[in-house]
């Protein structure tokens, strides 16, 4: 981690930044290696982009580690992480909190404080929609909104997940817990052709987090099921489970990913040609969403002009900006590449 100020105490209902320097923060998992460093690097090349400011304030970035992908979510970590940052007094926004089941922890704490959070992986629905009783109010204690995504949601996964199935029966197998839960209802919901057995069935979604339980269950599949495509959504493509099945369930598997084909676009390349020229490496597919959400943390500062200090303006500007495009990819993973099926599965509304 960088930056300073987190011995003070944390802020709350939001207030203003005192003096002309504004921090953005990023709060993801191992910011210091794979993924989590794309991701950090490329919130550093959207500020570096716009000249280290944002309107007519100066911008600095700090980045905090929020535990691991691909396992069972121990809530401290993101806690303490989210902790560090409210306890700067100079925060105007986060980029951050990829796993929904984290969110769950870091939301109530960042809206309580007035926080922007903007997450470019946190799918639950519920963060947004009536899903549950009390939802979404109850993750905003404030009683405002302070939460956006730059991908869409588990609802409109589903529909994605659902392509990537193909048009025969489908069953489905989910992890415990409220993500995977509202997952599986949402695939429920989008579909006509649910069946119980894997074995009756040409595809099996699997839908969770943990990467370990689903490249067993995709193992096990493999023998029971032995003619249905696998398909996984993107909080475990996103942790890496293409490299931990074993090559029967991956000949089958189909990976369902809220980051881009890279290359697919003519903003994509000039980001792709950026971030190599800045950090010698070619960035991993999902960092232009950290990229964007920065961006677009940044323009809603500058939207709010000499108000730009204030936390619960800037929020307000960053939820009426037109909202990013939903679409989710998929691919086969095939001689360590990605094979995309489609260049893009739009899943907008």
């Amino acid at each position: 981690m960088a930056g300073c100020g987190q011995e003070r105490a944390a802020i709350t209902a939001g207030g203003r930044v005192a003096g002309d320097n504004l921090t953005v923060y990023s709060s993801v998992p191992r910011p210091d290696r794979g993924l989590g460093r794309d991701m950090v690097d490329a919130s550093k090349l959207a500020i570096s982009q716009a000249g280290g400011r944002a309107g007519d304030f100066g911008i600095n970035f700090v980045s905090v580690d929020e535990g691991s992908l691909g396992v069972p979510d121990p809530r401290r970590v993101p806690a303490t992480a989210a902790e560090l940052a409210i306890r700067d007094a100079q925060v105007i926004a986060v980029v951050g909190s990829l796993r929904s089941d984290a969110t769950m922890t870091t939301l109530p704490l960042f809206n309580a404080a007035g926080v922007l959070l903007v997450s470019p992986g946190a799918g639950y629905p519920g963060f947004t929609k009536p899903i549950a009783p009390g939802e979404p109010e109850h993750w905003y204690p404030s009683g405002r909104p302070t939460f956006a995504r730059v991908i869409g949601d588990d609802i409109a996964m589903a529909r994605a997940l659902l392509d990537a199935a193909g048009d025969g029966p489908v069953a489905i197998e989910a992890e415990a817990g409220k993500v995977a839960e509202a997952q599986a209802q949402a695939v429920r919901d989008a579909a006509a052709n649910i069946v119980e057995d894997p074995a009756r069935a040409d595809a099996v979604i699997y839908l969770g987090s943990d990467v370990r339980a689903a490249a067993g269950v995709a193992e096990a599949l493999a023998r029971e099921a032995p003619r249905a495509r696998l398909v996984f959504g993107d909080e475990l493509t996103r942790a890496g489970l293409p490299g931990r099945l074993d090559p029967a369930a991956l000949r089958r598997a189909v990976f369902v990913s809220a980051a881009p084909e890279p290359g697919s676009t003519p903003e994509l390349r000039a980001f792709e040609q950026a971030f190599q020229a800045a950090f010698d490496r070619r960035p991993n597919p999902y960092a232009v969403l950290a990229w964007e959400g920065t961006r677009r943390v940044l323009e809603a500062i500058a939207d709010a002009g000499d108000q730009g200090r204030l936390r619960r303006v800037v929020a307000e500007r960053y939820l009426a900006l037109p909202p990013p495009e939903e679409a989710f990819t998929a691919f086969r993973w095939r001689g360590g590449e990605r094979d995309y099926l489609s260049s893009k599965n739009s899943v907008s509304p």
